[in-house]
């Protein structure tokens, strides 16, 4: 937790000593706390604003962000996506945009993400519960997609226009307010997914999604979804113990015990995992 509020001070090209300040605020926060009984999401949001408190930056993401989102537009102008996609578009959609939750747009360069690009598209899923996602998907109408990363949604843009071929109602969800390197409106402008499917904002600023705390527009888009799709790590530690709604988590685990905790066990697997197992299926 404090390494991650020191990573977004050092965004911006802070002097020492006001690093130090983050660390101390960020370790005195987490001081409080006598057990750690909820999500890593809930006390990584409170460090944030002591960032934002410190700094004075109320979005210390903000130029990575832009930068995420150009070159990933850029990125997927190279890849042949007609060829990527044929035989099997839906099954495909989903892993670029999971592949979308590995790629650091901001630092990789151009070839080295191209590269990367490549060796990910033939990586298996180490959860894969797609089987069962096309089977419900079958008799859903209406798809939530919750974003995750700028940059990362753009890759996105591709699973939402499948779902839309196949005559699904999709809603894409982001941020209500400037929160690590997460997307917003601002973002889903950028890479033009505002024109692709109605994009709302959550109502908040929180790491991952906090259901207590969001809009009642988006709230309104959750009751109605038949699915909901859950991107990146954040969002699976805060939805990961819902039972009332069906929740597929796509991401790439980015520590050891969402690791285990997925069933995937080794950092940077690839996951697509339903949040209640199908039985009889």
């Amino acid at each position: 937790m404090v390494r991650q509020g020191l990573n977004a001070a050092e965004k911006l090209k802070l002097p020492r000593e006001q690093l130090y300040l983050v660390a101390r605020e960020a370790a005195k926060y987490l001081s409080q706390f006598e057990t750690y009984d909820r999500s890593p999401a809930y006390y990584a949001y409170y460090i944030q604003q002591i960032v934002k408190r410190l700094t004075g930056k109320e979005d210390p993401f903000g130029e990575i962000k832009r930068l995420s989102n150009l070159k990933a537009l850029e990125l997927l102008e190279k890849i042949d996506l007609e060829g990527y996609l044929k035989g099997d578009p839906l099954r495909r959609a989903v892993k670029l945009s999971a592949i979308g939750n590995i790629l650091d747009f901001a630092i990789l360069e151009e070839e080295e993400a191209f590269r990367k690009l490549n060796e990910l598209m033939e990586r298996d899923f180490s959860v894969d519960h797609f089987g069962w996602f096309e089977k419900e998907l079958k008799t859903s109408e209406r798809v939530l997609i919750l974003g995750d990363n700028a940059g990362e949604i753009a890759f996105d843009k591709v699973l939402v226009r499948v779902l839309k071929e196949l005559g699904k109602e999709v809603v894409y969800a982001v941020k209500g307010g400037p929160i690590l390197n997460d997307a917003t409106i601002e973002d889903a402008k950028m890479v033009s997914l505002t024109s692709l499917c109605k994009v709302i904002a959550n109502g908040n600023d929180r790491v991952g999604t906090d259901l207590s705390a969001a809009s009642e527009e988006f709230l309104g888009e959750w009751n109605k979804a038949d699915i909901v799709i859950s991107k990146g790590q954040a969002n699976f530690e805060t939805l990961s113990e819902v039972e009332d709604k069906t929740i597929y988590f796509l991401l790439t685990t980015k520590c050891r015990p969402i690791g285990i905790e997925t069933g995937a066990w080794k950092v940077g697997s690839l996951v697509f995992k339903r949040n209640i197992p199908l039985e009889g299926v």
